[in-house]
């Protein structure tokens, strides 16, 4: 195993660390309840460049503030805005640990500072709760996130789960919804919550539209299905550490496939994972972590990932590609990392 540099830390290592620091730990906000309509809604309605096609760039992990080499963040920053600039995407999701922990009551200027960066990208973009993203209560980042410059985050109402419709100029019915989904703060991992909210917002879609358009799934820790596309040789990609599931319900994935809309679970989490497997019907996918703070950089090059959209073509209608802030791509099937 390679020697991890002196100032970062794994998930290993930091959960050691709370047991050792005690009373000293992070403080985690008690979760929300759902707050009356009027305080915002629950959709963000996306009007893409062209009609039926869409491009995204999901980036994960970025643990702003999880090393003492500012260097890091804005090395992590710049390929940021290199790969924008390289790829060109109508909306960027960053799924979970955008900024790290919580110490020494931090956790609220970290998110503020955070969401400015990200703001100044001038691309829109869509936020997602990580375990990492911590504060003594999270519920008071929502609004900062909320307001951030170019953020479409509508994750107020249901705790920081929400849905972004992707729609034409002039059509009235989307053609993709993204489901922003909170399974990290502040339990990690599907549970009930997660899967009660998920289950009514299939409910309302069915309601809204007579032929409910094809979903994907965006959270930070990952379902235990994903170890099961691996272990089953249904994955291409690159897998360097078990699956970290937490305390995710097994039986949450028999939820979420049973609407027929979602297509993909795509996640973050565990840092020297890039892969993907399709499990009845449903692509199970770890996105590229991308934060030089954060972990793995040494086994797994730091990245994102290009998903694409095009409902104009018979079949085959989304793909997803590693993308790097040098120019280069990686497929799932190549050779390296």
């Amino acid at each position: 195993m390679k020697k991890k540099h002196a100032n970062q830390i794994d998930r290993r290592d930091f959960i050691k660390s709370l047991a050792v620091a005690g009373a000293g730990a992070v403080i985690i906000g008690k979760r929300a309840g759902a707050q009356s309509a009027s305080d915002q809604s629950s959709v963000y309605k996306f009007v893409t460049r062209e009609p039926g096609k869409f491009k995204l760039l999901a980036l994960t992990d970025l643990h702003f503030f999880n090393s003492k080499e500012k260097e890091k963040d804005e090395h992590t920053l710049e390929d940021i805005r290199q790969m924008i600039k390289l790829f060109n995407p109508e909306l960027m999701v960053i799924d979970g640990d955008i900024w790290f922990e919580d110490d020494f009551g931090k956790g609220f200027d970290r998110c503020k500072w955070s969401c400015e960066q990200l703001g100044k990208m001038n691309v829109p973009w869509a936020f997602v709760w990580g375990n990492h993203d911590t504060s003594e209560d999270h519920t008071k980042c929502s609004p900062i996130i909320a307001g951030a410059a170019n953020s479409v985050y509508r994750g107020i109402k249901y705790d920081g789960n929400y849905r972004i419709e992707i729609r034409s100029q002039a059509q009235e019915n989307p053609f993709w919804n993204l489901l922003i989904m909170n399974d990290a703060i502040t339990e990690s991992g599907f549970q009930r919550d997660q899967i009660k909210w998920f289950n009514e917002e299939a409910e309302r879609i069915k309601q809204e539209y007579q032929s409910p358009p094809p979903a994907f799934i965006f959270c930070h820790v990952p379902l235990t299905q994903f170890n099961r596309v691996w272990k089953k040789g249904l994955a291409k990609g690159v897998k360097n550490e078990p699956v970290q599931a937490e305390k995710g319900d097994p039986f949450a994935f028999n939820s979420i496939k049973k609407p027929g809309m979602v297509k993909a679970v795509i996640c973050g989490h565990d840092h020297l994972n890039n892969y993907y497997g399709d499990l009845d019907g449903v692509r199970m996918e770890y996105l590229r972590a991308t934060g030089y703070g954060g972990y793995g950089g040494e086994k797994v090059k730091k990245g994102g990932t290009i998903i694409t959209i095009d409902v104009t073509k018979p079949e085959n209608q989304f793909e997803a590609i590693t993308v790097f802030a040098d120019g280069s791509t990686w497929a799932f099937d190549s050779a390296g990392k």
